[in-house]
Formats: C-alpha cells, sequence, structure tokens
C-alpha cells in the first residue's frame, strides 16, 4: 500500500499512515480500486488500465463536459466528483500509471439483482441519464477504445483469434466457436440498423455493479464508471443492461441452470421506457430487444476472444475463467432468443 499513500498526497493533505485506512475494493474487471479513508472523510483512489485506457485524459476530458451538461440541467442523482491534485490536473501519472481520487458517495453496489424494483429502478435512472444528455453535442465527445461499441471490429477481433490466438484455448473452445458463427447473421441485421439510429452520448458500461443504491430502499443514487462515455446508441446501453441484470448466474458460472430472468428483463424494458417515451425515436423504441439479444452475443464473442488471446483484456482469477464467462453469455443468449421470438 506504499504506492497508494504516495499517490494519495497527490491529491489530499493530512495523508499518513497513522489517520489514514487505504482498503482494497473488489469491484470491476478493468482497473484497480482502493476506499481512502483520512479522519472524518472517505474517498475512492483508482489506478487506471493504461493497457484498456491508453489515452486517460480523453476519458476526463469528455466526463467534464458531461459532468457540466448534467449540472446545467438539473440532473437529480449524484455524480461522480473528482478531485484535483495539488497541481491542478485529475490525473497523476506515476510510473507509468495513472491514478485518479473522487469523493466517496455513499451508498452500495449490487452484483446480483435482488428485485423487480431494483431493475425498474435502474432502468429508468439510465433513461434520465440519456434523456438529460439528449441535447450535448455527440460530435464534442471522443471515443476513449475505439471499436468498443464497433459489432463489426468484435466480429473480425474474434476471427482473427480463433486464426491467431492460442491453439490449445481453441481446441477447448471450438464447440462454442461453431455455435457462435452460426448466430452471427443476427449481430450483421443490428450493424446494419444502427446505420440508422441516431448517435447520443453513451454511458456504455451500464452494468449493474455500475450502479450505486441507497442502503436502506432499492433507489438509485448514482450511475457511476465514467470510463467508457462515448458516442453510440441508446441500444447498445439498453442491451448491456439486459446482459447484466436479467442473468441469474454470476458472470462465470457455465452450470446449465436457467441463465435469463424473463421478469427483471420486462421490469427493466418498462422502466426504461417510461423516462425514455419522452425522446426515444419509434425505430429505437421497435429495437430494444434486438438490442439485447445482439449485446448477450457480442459479450460471450468478447470473453471467448480474450480467452483465445491469453487473457489481455478482462482480469482472470484461474485459469479458463474468460471459457466459463463466454460459455454462460451464450447461454443466456439462446435463452433471450427463444423468449423474444428473434
Amino acid at each position: 500500500m506504499d504506492e497508494c499513500f504516495k499517490i494519495a498526497q497527490c491529491f489530499l493533505s493530512d495523508v499518513s499512515e497513522e489517520n489514514t485506512e487505504i482498503s482494497i475494493v473488489e469491484s470491476g474487471l478493468i482497473n484497480n480500486t482502493f476506499k481512502l479513508k483520512i479522519i472524518n472523510q472517505t474517498y475512492i483512489m483508482q489506478r487506471m488500465n493504461l493497457n484498456v485506457f491508453k489515452n486517460p485524459k480523453i476519458i476526463h476530458d469528455n466526463y467534464s463536459k458531461v459532468y457540466e451538461h448534467l449540472s446545467e440541467s438539473k440532473y437529480p442523482r449524484h455524480k461522480l466528483d473528482f478531485i484535483k491534485s495539488f497541481k491542478g490536473d485529475e490525473l497523476v501519472i506515476h510510473e507509468n500509471e495513472a491514478w485518479r481520487v473522487s469523493r466517496y458517495i455513499e451508498g452500495e453496489t449490487h452484483h446480483v439483482c435482488n428485485s423487480l424494483e431494483m431493475a425498474f429502478n435502474a432502468a429508468e435512472a439510465l433513461a434520465e441519464f440519456h434523456f438529460h444528455l439528449q441535447d450535448l453535442d455527440v460530435k464534442s465527445i471522443v471515443t476513449p477504445i475505439p471499436g468498443f461499441c464497433d459489432f463489426k471490429f468484435r466480429i473480425e477481433e474474434f476471427k482473427k483469434a480463433t486464426i491467431i490466438g492460442n491453439q490449445d484455448r481453441r481446441l477447448i473452445g471450438d464447440e462454442l466457436i461453431q455455435e457462435i458463427t452460426a448466430n452471427i447473421y443476427i449481430i450483421q441485421s443490428y450493424i446494419d440498423l444502427v446505420k440508422h439510429i441516431p448517435q447520443r452520448v453513451i454511458h456504455s458500461d451500464p452494468k449493474l455493479s455500475n450502479f450505486l443504491f441507497d442502503k436502506t430502499n432499492e433507489n438509485v443514487i448514482s450511475l457511476i464508471d465514467i470510463d467508457t462515455i462515448m458516442p453510440g446508441t441508446i441500444l447498445y446501453d439498453f442491451g448491456d443492461m439486459v446482459r447484466s441484470f436479467s442473468n441469474n448466474l454470476k458472470e462465470d458460472d457455465s452450470s446449465s441452470t436457467v441463465a435469463f430472468n424473463q421478469e427483471v428483463y420486462d421490469a427493466l424494458f418498462n422502466g426504461y421506457i417510461k423516462i425514455a417515451q419522452e425522446f426515444i425515436t419509434d425505430q429505437e423504441s421497435k429495437n430494444l430487444s434486438l438490442a439485447a439479444l445482439c449485446v448477450a452475443l457480442v459479450q460471450s464473442i468478447r470473453f471467448l476472444t480474450d480467452y483465445l488471446n491469453d487473457d489481455s483484456y478482462y482480469q482472470v482469477s484461474y485459469e479458463n475463467q474468460n471459457f466459463d464467462r463466454a460459455s454462460n453469455q451464450f447461454s443466456f443468449f439462446k435463452e433471450i432468443k427463444e423468449y423474444l421470438s428473434l
């Protein structure tokens, strides 16, 4: 933790081993997160993964515009508030690593959707986020990870990995590779569709653990994790929310039990539309279900691609975790495909 103390001193005064407590926050697959307590104040400190976020300044430039716009539009929920270092920067670069500190927002995150009310409230919060950003110039926002929401790119990377990736893993994943390949036509229909869908400012990672809930009820306090804010379609955000919230299984649970929760899906749809009807187009509204289906399949592709590429993107805690994640997502995809009759 010595490094953490050194970084904290770049942002905050009165940091010492005597009055400062630093603990690891077990959350997220990309960055390293720590909880920082100094006397009566609490902060979140993160070490950003520069293998993923190669230009973190883009992220904070984007968020500065989003933060200002949400503030001016009277957005009602808490926003992440980053502390500037003593040199006036939100990012501190130390030994080729980027660090940042934000004010702690009291609340709790979840990895399993506990109720239909939680799903409805989160979907409502996501739509509210989209609503308040609808008139922010999307051209002013830069994509921090090229290809992140580009399904064509995901397919190309998947095909490349099946050829030049780890061939031992290629053999293990052969059956899943074939099943995914047989369903890629569905993603192609989405790729054709988004050419005619408005580009908006989106969150791009509205998974369950990126919603901060009130500890006393299931109201959403804040939509957190601003690293992937970028131009895209609201279809992507809705689809990714469905992928996260309505999966009954943990992300790496590859058992054969039922993965897709139909009631949670319906709650998400109803919660989102309640607010989104104020700004959504007919074409967007009609294709929310297609987006949910495609994002699930693309996420399976992303996990399997990373598995074939020797786990270069997602953090893993055991040998075949990314393969288990890919299998889980594909099972979910098949169930949602049946439910939506697509």
